[in-house]
């Protein structure tokens, strides 16, 4: 943003204090630096935001006007208001909607988990608040499912106990989960960490039964196959999940409850570690 300002500078510098043909020295200044930004990375980072597709739009607007002001200026001698006023519009749009960008990108950062990249517990409530509100409108339901991550250990090769933190940090199996979990989980499902070693896995348009099942078939293969970390050492899990059903009247506070009281009940039977919570 800075570069273009100061382009947007000499862009001026440049144009009232020539009216000649320097093509050449036109055409150096003629590119937006920003323009360079937005078709690199960003593209990855913001393909789904609208604002950096109208924002795109505008760079291109941006650009012709500003040739067409300078175009028009060099042949005929004379300023163009016309031109410099529509120019300026989109100068104008152009802040608008970098700054727009600039909250919502600030936004998004405030909902994501700083070790693991999922979302965090603000983002969890914006979530299940919006499902409850589906399942009002629509009458479809919709589940969460309360996931403890309790101890684990790192086998030798013959299957000897050693030190958890001799080869995998705490650290290391919380992110390894996270990313694992995700890679598993249906496209509209989403999953988030509340506290150091809890995550919530957000599933709409799911019923208890339905989400019992996906759920038992994730801890099958994270607690039967392990956890399998970058360089392929296997980490055996002690995990357990609690799932609740979203309802139309509940309160996040409501949800979450009876999320945790069905973790607990896990935590009580030695024979299960999952547990769903129903409706009496």
């Amino acid at each position: 943003m800075r570069e273009q300002i100061e382009w947007l500078k000499d862009w001026h510098l440049y144009v009232f204090s020539n009216t000649g043909d320097e093509q050449e020295e036109f055409e150096n200044i003629a590119e937006f630096p920003f323009k360079a930004w937005y078709g690199g990375l960003p593209q990855e980072l913001f393909a789904e935001s609208p604002i950096f597709v109208a924002l795109g739009f505008n760079l291109e607007s941006m650009q012709t006007l500003a040739n067409q002001f300078v175009r028009v200026f060099q042949e005929s001698g004379h300023f163009p208001e016309a031109e410099y006023g529509d120019f300026m519009d989109s100068v104008s749009k152009f802040n608008d909607l970098v700054f727009k960008l600039m909250r919502e990108s600030l936004n998004q950062v405030a909902h994501v988990d700083d070790l693991t990249g999922v979302g965090n517990e603000t983002g969890m409530r914006a979530h299940i608040s919006a499902e409850r509100e589906r399942v009002r409108r629509t009458n479809q339901q919709a589940c969460v499912a309360l996931a403890e991550l309790g101890e684990y250990t790192v086998p030798d090769e013959d299957g000897l106990e050693l030190d958890p933190d001799v080869k995998v940090s705490r650290s290391e199996v919380i992110s390894r989960f996270a990313q694992t979990v995700e890679e598993m989980l249906r496209p509209y499902d989403q999953l988030y960490r509340i506290d150091n070693d809890d995550f919530v896995l957000c599933l709409p348009y799911t019923d208890t039964d339905v989400a019992n099942l996906v759920v038992n078939r994730l801890h099958a293969a994270l607690v039967g196959g392990g956890l399998g970390m970058e360089d392929g050492t296997k980490v055996e899990l002690v995990l357990r999940f609690g799932i609740a059903p979203i309802g139309a009247d509940d309160e996040v506070e409501d949800v979450m409850e009876h999320a945790r009281e069905a973790v607990e009940l896990a935590r009580a039977n030695a024979l299960l570690d999952v547990v769903a919570w129903y409706v009496s």
